[in-house]
């Protein structure tokens, strides 16, 4: 990389503070994080309960405001000893990146070939298989 260990995890915090624009940038950046927190929280907590195979008539104001506040106390302890960012954005980038490339447009592919029963060609089954073990070779690259 061109900066290398001397960028900031953060990368705005490599500019000058004197900088506008680069001041502009900070203020769009919080705003963005402000903005959109509420909707990616709210999708995580709905998949979390979803997670917990939590019914429908179950899922109780009282019971989503329990799992807001200890998945919120969760993310805070996170945020409160993670003091590197470039640690998060980076295993968030791998693990996000090899899920998207190589896990989920497999078992999408081998969950629409099941679908289909019987009336599989053979060469569909070398498909399926040479897909999960693109699969599994997303997942090893991950770990690695």
């Amino acid at each position: 990389l061109t900066f290398g260990k001397a960028c900031d995890g953060l990368i705005l915090n490599n500019y000058s503070e004197a900088d506008a624009l680069m001041s502009l940038a900070r203020v769009a950046v919080g705003l963005s994080v402000a903005g959109c927190y509420p909707l990616v929280f709210a999708g995580t907590r709905d998949g979390l309960l979803d997670l917990a195979e939590v019914p429908a008539k179950k899922r109780t104001r009282d019971l989503s405001n329990r799992v807001t506040f200890v998945t919120l106390a969760i993310v805070t302890v996170m945020a409160w000893v993670v003091k590197d960012l470039s640690f998060v954005v980076g295993f968030a980038g791998a693990t996000l990146g090899n899920a998207l490339i190589y896990v989920m447009p497999a078992l999408m592919f081998r969950a629409m070939i099941g679908k289909r029963g019987e009336n599989v060609s053979v060469l569909q089954r070398v498909e399926v298989c040479f897909a999960m073990f693109c699969c599994l070779l997303g997942v090893v690259m991950g770990v690695i």
